[in-house]
């Protein structure tokens, strides 16, 4: 790793989390490495798997845009998008952030073990012994292939805790407390193979905590799978210790980790669906064994599930803003894109007999009925659905803003990003997007935020699709709106400030202006003021950027791949198959060129799913100002 990463990570530590590192060094590289040591390759006889031995039998699982064969021997270490090998050596000193071993992204994925609760779920349907000798030797392969601290699989916290809260339902779907009475090789298999496995995962999440600026999903992912953990499996050693430890820290991180409008402060959209199981899982598996979460944490967990209702277009699809990498706690279905939004406000309305977050295109799915069973499953169709969201949906005090019309199935919806870079010291998962904007007509992206695409590999890549340019916002003299020092680390982040809020209820028009101070090294202040007309369906943006000199703005719009461009005179006509057309009018004093699929320098690329990327247009504008600029954009949605 380049010396300059731990420079700029070091400015980011204040002295508590300086201690805090030195004792976690101490921790990984000294105890972990006695643990590590002692570590051999585990010579476990697989248990006989007749569809293993098949050659005619398969059953592919989609990761990112590649499958794996679970009806197959798995490759634990292989990154199967570059066919690179993570090496079998002490877990913390691997360069997970270099090219050298290929993406751990792609191998942990695997390693997650989701796919298990398929397996799980055909042996509960079928009762067919075949599918309990799979799970058995998959568990056994990964054991025997990953001993303790040995490998990249026992690197990062967040992999070990979703593998225990697969394990737990797994463990519930198979009905393994009559098995180990009635079935002597499965029993044999949990007193060699599973538990002392729950146990490594149980200590080893308990002893390596992410705290400080790492404490976002990865320190909620440790706290609910050791809760599940220490609710499942009453008899491993501390398991008192850890269910107080892990439901304590979960009372404390979802206040902790969520404004008080309920959203999460990673702002990454993606990421909110992957939080949000967490702690709807923990609370389930709490009230299913009798140790429910306070009135608080409900109230909470409460809150964000409105928000999630709120942040939804008629279609389910959410707004892309920050990070996304497809990451699920819970998966059943092994096609490739599952929408976990769409689930999880299914759940949240059983969960809660709430009608108001049960839309009218709503199902209840598998997962659905993992969670709450078949008391959760009629407790959501007794639901009346109190129909879908019509209005506009503001959270001044997060900075987020949706704008929407409703009228039957169509729909105009914007989503306004006032809000801050991100979540702690190095906003991990946050883009440079202040004052960027995201419009969806009729359920149908139309102007985007770029995506992701990667995180550790591909550096000029994850560079475009992090920076200001790949978002609806403004790039001052050629930079970001805070600086990048690293896949995940950004130094010296910007504020941002929402300066009106107008609502016009007589001529039904909403107002939002908002700025941010990212280019005040340039002496530089943008300031976005976006205006809804409900009744034209029409969208005004006034951008003016006060300075006290000569400066180079950008103005890009980003449109999604399927949206085709038509010039006019007065502007450029928009189209996505199936919505209503849609005019932008750019402000004279700019000329805009379309761009797409450019490489050098990158620009007009979209990224929907981690590890994919396909062009798509720009619409884009360079202009030199002075002192002061103001440029306005219209946009309307045609009939």
């Amino acid at each position: 790793m380049a010396l300059s990463w731990y420079i700029n990570r070091i400015k980011t530590f204040t002295l508590p989390e300086f201690f805090y590192r030195v004792c976690q060094r101490y921790q990984t590289h000294v105890k972990d490495k006695k643990s590590f040591s002692k570590s051999n390759l585990i010579e476990i006889r697989l248990p006989h798997s007749e569809i293993i031995d098949n050659r005619e039998e398969h059953c592919h699982y989609s990761i990112f845009d590649y499958t794996i064969d679970i009806y197959k021997p798995i490759d634990w270490h292989i990154d199967f998008s570059s066919k690179k090998r993570f090496p079998l050596t002490f877990a913390h000193q691997i360069n997970i952030r270099s090219d050298q071993f290929g993406s751990a992204k792609y191998v942990w994925e695997v390693n997650r073990l989701l796919f298990l609760i398929q397996i799980a779920s055909d042996y509960k349907t079928t009762k067919e012994n075949k599918f309990l000798d799979l799970l058995m030797y998959h568990i056994s392969s990964w054991k025997k292939n990953n001993p303790y601290m040995v490998g990249v699989n026992w690197y990062s916290n967040i992999e070990v805790n979703i593998c225990l809260i697969n394990w737990h339902y797994c463990w519930k779907l198979i009905d393994a407390e009559s098995l180990i009475k009635n079935n002597d090789t499965f029993r044999k298999f949990v007193d060699e193979v599973w538990s002392p496995l729950i146990q490594d995962h149980a200590e080893y999440s308990y002893k390596h905590p992410s705290l400080y600026s790492s404490a976002n999903n990865h320190l909620i992912s440790e706290y609910a799978g050791l809760f599940v953990a220490a609710s499942t499996w009453k008899n491993i050693p501390n398991q008192k210790k850890w269910f107080r430890y892990a439901q304590k820290g979960l009372e404390r991180e979802i206040q902790k980790q969520h404004t008080e409008e309920g959203i999460n402060r990673e702002e990454a959209a993606e990421y909110i669906q992957f939080i949000n199981d967490f702690f709807l899982i923990a609370a389930i598996v709490g009230k299913q064994n009798g140790t429910p979460f306070s009135y608080d944490y409900e109230k909470k967990l409460h809150q964000i599930a409105e928000y999630l209702n709120k942040i939804l277009d008629c279609k389910e699809n959410y707004p892309m803003y920050g990070d996304g990498d497809d990451g699920f706690v819970l998966r059943l279905c092994p096609q490739t894109h599952f929408n976990n939004f769409a689930s999880q406000l299914a759940t949240f309305a059983a969960y809660f007999e709430d009608s108001t977050l049960k839309r009218k295109s709503l199902i209840w799915d598998d997962k659905s009925d993992l969670l709450l069973g078949e008391e959760g499953n009629k407790t959501f169709s007794k639901l009346e659905s109190a129909g879908d969201v019509t209005e506009s949906s503001f959270f001044p005090k997060s900075g987020h803003y949706i704008f929407r019309k409703r009228k039957e199935n169509l729909e105009t919806y914007m989503h306004f990003d006032a809000a801050p870079l991100g979540f702690l010291s190095i906003a991990a998962h946050g883009h440079a997007d202040a004052l960027s904007f995201i419009l969806h007509v009729d359920g149908k992206p139309i102007f985007i935020d770029s995506g992701t695409y990667t995180y550790h590999t591909h550096r000029l890549w994850r560079e475009y699709f992090v920076g200001t340019l790949a978002h609806n916002t403004i790039r001052v003299n050629g930079k970001n709106q805070a600086d990048l020092a690293g896949p995940t680390l950004w130094l010296n982040h910007y504020k941002t400030q929402t300066l009106a809020i107008k609502n016009d209820h007589q001529k039904q028009i909403e107002k939002i202006i908002a700025s941010h101070d990212g280019y005040k090294k340039y002496g530089v202040t943008p300031i976005r003021e976006i205006e809804f007309d409900r009744i034209k369906d029409e969208f005004l943006i006034t951008d003016t950027l006060t300075g006290t000199g000569d400066f180079v703005i950008e103005m890009p719009f980003d449109l999604h791949p399927n949206v085709t461009i038509e010039k006019k005179e007065n502007g450029f006509l928009l189209q996505a198959p199936e919505t209503r057309p849609i005019l932008l009018e750019p402000d004279s004093y700019l000329h805009y060129e379309i761009i797409r699929g450019q490489e050098k320098p990158i620009l007009g690329w979209y990224s929907e799913h981690f590890g994919e990327k396909v062009s798509s247009s720009v619409l884009y504008a360079k202009v030199k100002c002075s002192t002061t600029a103001r440029f306005v954009t219209k946009i309307r949605i045609l009939e």
